[in-house]
């Protein structure tokens, strides 16, 4: 096999997961997969007569100085962390499955470097490609302090805002409707910033309270009403048109237009153009001060009750003890449109007691809280 061997795993889209628990029997042994997470296998190939096994993974989240991240790790062998930590599991498979097929394709392409086809040594043999990859870059990441990897996060999420927003017409008879589009300045849009203006949303979901998603803003045309509906949501996102952008009509690719004059007859009259209209945006304020809490450190507690004490214990976690005989788990998520603080009744953080928008108000309740379990013992023993 030539050095321009592909590995498989590059099209691994989405492997099957097996939840793990300390307490469903499937969590790997050792204390280096996290409370608990992921299991997910990648598959088994052979590379310029080097054979690679099925390989299994753990994906789990880990909390550095108070920041959350998944982090992706091989169950069994050196188990070393494959690719690097995100924000995200499905951006930590993503870097972990580049690594695993980076590792493969360096060793079959030095084939002297790797060991025989066997369980034992191909483990080794794929230690010597994560070493490889180490040499050509790799190794900065590991040795990089905390700080250095949460700024080097925050200027990435800073980098990837949204820049320019669309309205996107779809083709008559795909139904007439539109989606609204963020876009960074290069084109690429996450898929949370793929928003259909004229449908409902899910079940649940909050709605303008003008009616903005009803079918009659637009009739197949690219309307006012979808600009106010846009605006909407833009809003809710953390987003603001840029000083003195307004929506105008975009041109695409040749193709796209010559499909668009093609179907131009089934639009309605007067509707039909543009297809297509786009405005420069910017992140407001509050967007990017929520990203600076993200990827910043964990926020202080206040002066806590008298009898209350509190011990960090996780990722924006902390145990929480009354008067040393009871405890509680308090957690902290940076959100859009305001932070959350929730108050938990087990370490596992499954039983949630309240939730606030501070932490004082969780903190004050604690000595009632305790009182009142202290009067549910007593009656139980006076039962």
């Amino acid at each position: 096999m030539s050095s321009k061997a592909r590995s498989v795993v590059r099209e691994t889209a989405k492997p099957e997961y097996t939840q793990y628990t300390p307490t469903n029997g499937k969590k790997p042994d050792g204390a280096d997969f996290g409370v608990d997470g992921w299991l997910f296998a990648l598959p088994g190939e052979t590379l310029g007569g080097v054979r690679f096994p099925q390989a299994m993974y753990a994906a789990f989240q880990v909390s550095e100085r108070g920041a959350l991240f998944w982090r992706v790790r091989e169950v069994g062998g050196e188990r070393r962390q494959v690719g690097s930590d995100s924000t995200t599991r499905k951006g930590a498979l993503a870097l972990a499955v580049n690594a695993v097929a980076q590792q493969r394709e360096k060793t079959a392409a030095a084939p002297e470097t790797a060991a025989p086809a066997t369980r034992d040594q191909g483990t080794r043999a794929r230690g010597a490609a994560w070493r490889m990859a180490a040499e050509g870059g790799e190794r900065s990441q590991v040795s990089a302090t905390m700080d250095e990897r949460l700024e080097r996060m925050r200027a990435g999420q800073l980098a990837a805002l949204p820049t320019v927003a669309e309205i996107r017409m779809a083709y008559p008879l795909a139904g007439g409707g539109a989606t609204l589009r963020l876009m960074t300045a290069e084109g690429s849009t996450a898929e949370r910033h793929m928003i259909p203006l004229t449908e409902r949303g899910a079940a649940g979901r909050e709605n303008d309270p003008a009616g903005i998603y009803l079918d009659a803003i637009t009739d197949g045309a690219n309307t006012e009403g979808l600009k106010i509906a846009a605006g909407w949501h833009l809003m809710r996102l953390g987003f603001n048109y840029a000083r003195g952008a307004a929506w105008t009509p975009y041109t695409g690719s040749a193709s796209s237009e010559a499909q668009w004059e093609e179907w131009a007859p089934m639009l309605p009259e007067g509707h039909r153009w543009p297809h297509t209209v786009r405005v420069a945006i910017t992140a407001t304020a509050e967007h990017l001060a929520y990203i600076d809490r993200a990827y910043g450190p964990a926020p202080e507690l206040p002066d806590l009750p008298a009898g209350v004490s509190a011990h960090p214990s996780g990722p924006r976690s902390w145990q929480i003890c009354y008067a040393n005989r009871r405890f509680w788990q308090l957690s902290y998520w940076p959100r859009m449109g305001g932070d959350v603080w929730t108050l938990y009744a087990d370490p596992a953080r499954t039983k949630s007691l309240a939730r606030a928008a501070s932490p004082g108000e969780l903190l004050a309740t604690i000595p009632a809280r305790d009182a009142e379990a202290q009067a549910r013992a007593a009656a139980r023993k006076g039962y």
